[in-house]
C-alpha cells in the first residue's frame, strides 16, 4: 500500500483538516473518485483518489494535520500487508495546488469577531513552526501506518503511539503521557478528542504543566483582567473564519481613504431590460456584473489603481483579475474573474454564477481563488444604500456597491426622477492618491451611465 499525504492546496496552507471522508475504510476506490473533503485556510476542497485500490483511512474526520502527513493508504492487501511488510509502503503524491501567489480570500464587508484563542488554537500555532517534510518509508511512515491499524495498546510508549499531530501537541503541552490514553480513531489511533477526554478525566499518572507560584517575572506587565463573557453557545472558529479574522487584522495596517460617488443607472436599467429579452436566463447580467465589467475596463485604462507595493518595489500587474465577494455559510470567499477586462458582460455574468455556486458548495479550485488585484463587493441586494469596504491585504483598492433607488435629481435645471446607486471606492493611500482614485471612480461611473460601452 502507499500513503496518501495531506496535500498543499494553497500557498498559505500549512495544515489541513480532514472534514469528511467520501469513501469508507476498506472501500475499493478508482483513480479520480472523490475521496475526502479537506478544509484549508481558504476554503473546503475535494481531493480525488490519485490511484485505484483498497482504501485504508488513517486520519479521522476532524483531525488537523501538517502538509505531508499521511491521511490514508491505498493499495492491495489491506492493513495486514502493511504491518507485515512495512517496506512495501510507498508514498502517493497528491498534486499540490499551483504555486502562484494567493492574495484573495477575504473581501471586506464581513469580518467575524475574533474570539479569544482557546488552548487548542495555541497548540496549533505552536505546531506550525515544526518541521513539515514529507515522510517516506525510511523515516517511520510505515511503522506509523502499521501502528495505526493495530489495536490500541495503553502500555506502549508515547513516541510509538499512533496519534494525530494535534493530539501529540496538546498532550505534550499538558504533560500528558500518550501511553495512558486509549485511542478511538481508526485502528486505535489517538485523536484530539481522546486527549481532551483524558485531560478532563485527569487519569492517574498524568501531570499538568502548571507554572510554579511566583514564576512570573516582576518586569512583566500585570495581566489584563477581562470581564467574563456571558453564557452562550460556543463553537470553534472554522479555518476560513480564522483566516478572515487574520486578514481583517492585517487590513488595519493599510492607510487608506474612501471616495463616494452617485451613479445615474437609468440607462443601465433600460439596457438590462432589453437584455432580458435577448439573452437566455443564465447569461443575463446583473447590475453587479456590469460593475465588474466597468471596473475591469477602467482598471485597464488606469492600471495604477491596481498597483501594489512588494518590498521595495512598485508593481503594476499585467492582468486585470477582479475578485467578487461571495457570502458562503460561515464566512466569505472571493472567487476571481481572471482577465475580466477581456470578457463581455454576459460572459462575466455566467462565470460569476458558476463560481458563486461552486464556492458555496466548496468545489472551487485554488486557482479560482487567487490573483485578484481589485475586489467588487455588493450589499445593495440587502437594502444597503452605501458602505465603506475594507481593503483586502495584497490589493490596493476595493469598490463597494449600494442599492439602486429611484429619487428626484436635477437634470438641465429640471427636477426629474432617476435611478441612482452609490459606489464607494476604498484605496491604499501608499500607492493610490486622491486624484487618481477620483479619476478612476469617475471613469467607472461614466461607463455605467453609458452602458453601451460595456457591451462592446
Amino acid at each position: 500500500m502507499s500513503d496518501l499525504l495531506m496535500p498543499k492546496l494553497s500557498d498559505t496552507m500549512e495544515e489541513g483538516t480532514v472534514l469528511k471522508w467520501l469513501k469508507a475504510d476498506g472501500d475499493a476506490v478508482a483513480k479520480g473518485d472523490p475521496l475526502v473533503e479537506i478544509e484549508t485556510d481558504k476554503a473546503t476542497m475535494t481531493v480525488e483518489a490519485p490511484e485505484s485500490g483498497m482504501l485504508r483511512i488513517i486520519a479521522a474526520e476532524g483531525d488537523t494535520l501538517d502538509i505531508g502527513a499521511p491521511i490514508a493508504a491505498i493499495g492491495e492487501g489491506g492493513a495486514a500487508a502493511v504491518a507485515e511488510d512495512p517496506g512495501a509502503t510507498g508514498v502517493i503524491e497528491i498534486p499540490d495546488a499551483p504555486t502562484q501567489e494567493i492574495e484573495a480570500v477575504v473581501a471586506a464587508d464581513a469580518a467575524p469577531a475574533a474570539a479569544s484563542a482557546p488552548a487548542v488554537e495555541a497548540a496549533q500555532a505552536a505546531e506550525q513552526g515544526g518541521p513539515q517534510g514529507i515522510p517516506t518509508a525510511d523515516d517511520g511512515t510505515a511503522d506509523s501506518i502499521a501502528a495505526a491499524f493495530a489495536p490500541a495498546d495503553v502500555n506502549a510508549t508515547a513516541e510509538h503511539m499512533a496519534a494525530s499531530p494535534l493530539a501529540r501537541t496538546i498532550a505534550a503541552r499538558a504533560g500528558l503521557d500518550l501511553a495512558t490514553v486509549r485511542g478511538t480513531g481508526p485502528g486505535g489511533r489517538i485523536v484530539k478528542a481522546d486527549v481532551e477526554a483524558a485531560l478532563a478525566g485527569a487519569p492517574a499518572g498524568t501531570t499538568m504543566a502548571v507554572p510554579p507560584p511566583g514564576a512570573a517575572s516582576a518586569a512583566q506587565p500585570a495581566a489584563v483582567v477581562l470581564e467574563p463573557w456571558p453564557a452562550g453557545r460556543r463553537t470553534p472558529l472554522t479555518r476560513l473564519q480564522r483566516t478572515i479574522s487574520t486578514r481583517m487584522e492585517q487590513s488595519n495596517d493599510i492607510p487608506g481613504f474612501t471616495l463616494e460617488r452617485d451613479v445615474d443607472t437609468t440607462a443601465l436599467a433600460a439596457t438590462r431590460a432589453d437584455l432580458r429579452v435577448a439573452l437566455p436566463e443564465h447569461n443575463r447580467p446583473s447590475v453587479n456584473d456590469f460593475v465588474i465589467r466597468a471596473v475591469a475596463m477602467a482598471a485597464r485604462e488606469r492600471p495604477d489603481i491596481v498597483s501594489r507595493i512588494d518590498g521595495d518595489e512598485y508593481v503594476v500587474p499585467d492582468a486585470v483579475d477582479v475578485g467578487v465577494a461571495v457570502s458562503v455559510p460561515g464566512g466569505l470567499i472571493v472567487p476571481v474573474i481572471h482577465d475580466a477586462d477581456s470578457k463581455g458582460v454576459s460572459a462575466i455574468a455566467a462565470e460569476v454564477r458558476d463560481l458563486a455556486g461552486r464556492g458555496r458548495s466548496g468545489a472551487l479550485r485554488p486557482d479560482e481563488l487567487e490573483g485578484s488585484v481589485i475586489t467588487v463587493t455588493n450589499l445593495g441586494m440587502f437594502g444597503i444604500d452605501r458602505f465603506q469596504a475594507v481593503i483586502n491585504p495584497g490589493e490596493a483598492a476595493i469598490i463597494a456597491v449600494g442599492r439602486g433607488v429611484s429619487k428626484p435629481v436635477v437634470v438641465e435645471d429640471e427636477v426629474v426622477v432617476r435611478d441612482v446607486m452609490t459606489l464607494s471606492l476604498s484605496v491604499d493611500h501608499r500607492v493610490v492618491y486622491g486624484a487618481e482614485a477620483a479619476t478612476f471612480l469617475g471613469r467607472v461611473a461614466e461607463l455605467l451611465e453609458h452602458p453601451a460601452a460595456l457591451l462592446v
